[in-house]
């Protein structure tokens, strides 16, 4: 088992996972080795990663997931007020568990607390003092599942996000304040929590849902969760916010060439990532008398057809894929989960159309600066290039949405594994310091030791933020926990609406004791002087042990400086 590598943090040594991770390897290679040779060579080669590879054909990746359409109310006829409650929390577990073994990626829950108000009502359940007090009871017993049940594939936990805050009903409210209060005091680093904030809901004071609001921000400060989705940031400003929600950083699904705009019930399908840093290497190592304009064209030219690869290659998959059927959904069909029931679809595609196929993008700091010799955060001039490149990605992106009437997106990828691959790979080929560090920057973000503050992070990272319409995030990463100082993150989320961030969080080192649970920032435990020390750290959207990370991450991890 200790010959094992794994491709992400959440993964554990187990027999099942060892068998599972042999067979998923195995089952990769023969994938590659039957596809186009175009696509398998792009791959291998390391200029374009193929994510969940072991799913090729079968299945989707991220599911916002419809838990009101399909929610079964008449089981619950005739039940006691706890075994209701109980039932219902037991649903939310047997989704989260069926969606775990047919997709391959995430669940998000869009609007826990909206829907949890609406179940509970329609279940008949009281609103008294008992009700309340085992709502939060079980609120706590769900959380903690979710943080501890390492049961999908025998090794990793379920990626949930849940996403809250608009409800201002007394039950809605109630559950946003029972999850933010909850998680806030146990030692659960998962599920993630999504805070929406909404002038006029929560986001200035007077507004019904304001102290919510503050209470996720006091959480925020002591444990980095929740992050928060920015409804009034000017690309969002005219959406639903009921109808936008998150499955982590990856699945922004709301543009629907089939239908209303929304993320509730609709799935990323399949997405691929582009490595820019080796695109810059290419144009720089075979152009290298050319200015820096002509390279920049040579760059975007040679994307640009690297993108027609992946385009085909996310068709392929996408046409594979649909050739399934119902049957091969049972948590999917049983629920009505998607925005689509497929117990109503002459074929897959009538439910898969909805989706997003993804053409993601890391290291572009690393490409401008290769293509420059300086960082795009260097000056003006270096960020309106990075920006005119992003901005001519989503063009071309756009025109492949109307080309073939499917949602194209643009996806700005926070890429755990390839963080480390793509370096790992293109070493083989070329000789450069940016290769040599081990780990190239998450999508458009400044490098992690760039030092720049907060508010010059933000405002280098928002432009970029609506065009990637595949999702993305930006967050700042502060020297402790900012305990004292909840204010900063007021400030600063107020800044990032300004700067038209979609989506935004605080990092800071977490340390927790293993032996007396006391938490901080320390070597040893200041409190009984244990060694034993669990040290959480933000991978990438989603928080897990440091000891955990893949080499690449842990290159990153080590080069990392607050935003100060």
């Amino acid at each position: 088992m200790k010959s094992i590598n794994y491709e992400h943090a959440a993964q554990r040594k187990t027999f099942v996972g060892v068998v599972y991770d042999v067979g998923s390897r195995a089952r990769k290679e023969s994938i590659l080795d039957g596809l186009d040779p175009r696509f398998s060579k792009f791959h291998r080669e390391g200029r374009m990663h193929i994510h969940d590879l072991e799913a090729y054909g079968i299945t989707y990746n991220c599911l916002n997931v419809n838990v009101l359409a399909g929610f079964p109310y008449e089981d619950f006829h005739g039940y006691s007020n706890l075994r209701k409650m109980l039932g219902i929390f037991e649903h939310f577990k047997r989704v989260i568990v069926g969606l775990g073994n047919e997709q391959s990626g995430g669940i998000g829950f869009p609007n826990f607390d909206i829907d949890l108000e609406v179940i509970s009502e329609r279940v008949g359940l009281p609103w008294d003092e008992a009700t309340r007090t085992t709502l939060s009871e079980c609120i706590d017993a769900f959380l903690k599942w979710i943080n501890d049940a390492r049961d999908r594939c025998g090794q990793v936990q379920y990626y949930v996000t849940l996403n809250l805050g608009l409800g201002t009903g007394e039950r809605a409210r109630f559950v946003t304040s029972a999850v933010l209060s909850r998680f806030m005091r146990s030692n659960n680093i998962r599920p993630n929590i999504i805070f929406k904030v909404k002038d006029g809901i929560n986001r200035r004071e007077g507004n019904p849902n304001h102290d919510l609001a503050c209470l996720a921000r006091e959480s925020t400060s002591k444990k980095m969760i929740p992050t928060y989705l920015l409804c009034d940031s000017p690309h969002n400003a005219q959406l639903d916010p009921v109808k936008i929600a998150l499955m982590g950083c990856r699945t922004k699904v709301y543009q629907d060439e089939h239908g209303e705009g929304t993320t509730i019930g609709r799935s990323n399908i399949v997405y691929t990532t582009i490595n820019l840093p080796r695109i810059a290497l290419e144009v720089t190592s075979e152009h290298s008398e050319l200015g820096v304009e002509d390279i920049i064209r040579e760059f975007e030219d040679k994307w640009s057809s690297v993108a027609e690869v992946v385009k085909d290659q996310l068709l392929h998959r996408y046409r594979e894929m649909c050739k399934n059927g119902p049957d091969d959904f049972p948590c999917n069909y049983a629920f009505d989960l998607q925005i689509t029931s497929f117990k109503a679809v002459a074929s897959m595609e009538d439910v898969f159309k909805h989706g997003t196929l993804a053409i993601g993008f890391i290291g572009l700091s690393e490409a401008i600066d290769l293509l420059t010799g300086k960082k795009y955060y260097s000056s003006s001039e270096n960020h309106a290039l990075a920006i005119r490149i992003v901005r001519g990605m989503r063009e071309i992106v756009d025109k492949y949405r109307r080309d073939h009437g499917l949602n194209f997106s643009l996806l700005g990828t926070s890429g755990e594994f390839i963080s480390g691959r793509f370096p790992g790979i293109d070493k083989t080929y070329y000789d450069h310091p940016l290769i040599e560090k081990g780990f190239y920057t998450n999508s458009f973000h400044v490098d992690v030791d760039s030092k720049l503050n907060p508010f010059e992070k933000i405002a280098f990272e928002g432009p970029f933020h609506k065009y990637c319409n595949g999702g993305c995030i930006t967050y700042v990463e502060f020297k402790s926990a900012p305990l004292t100082n909840v204010e900063a993150i007021s400030e600063l989320i107020e800044h990032a609406i300004e700067n038209d961030v979609h989506y935004l969080g605080f990092n800071f080192p977490w340390d927790q004791c293993r032996d007396c649970h006391a938490t901080g920032t320390f070597d040893d435990c200041t409190s009984c002087g244990s060694k034993d020390i669990k040290r959480i750290r933000r991978v990438s959207g989603y928080l897990e042990e440091a000891e955990f990370f893949t080499p690449g991450k842990k290159a990153e991890l080590a080069h990392r400086k607050p935003n100060v």
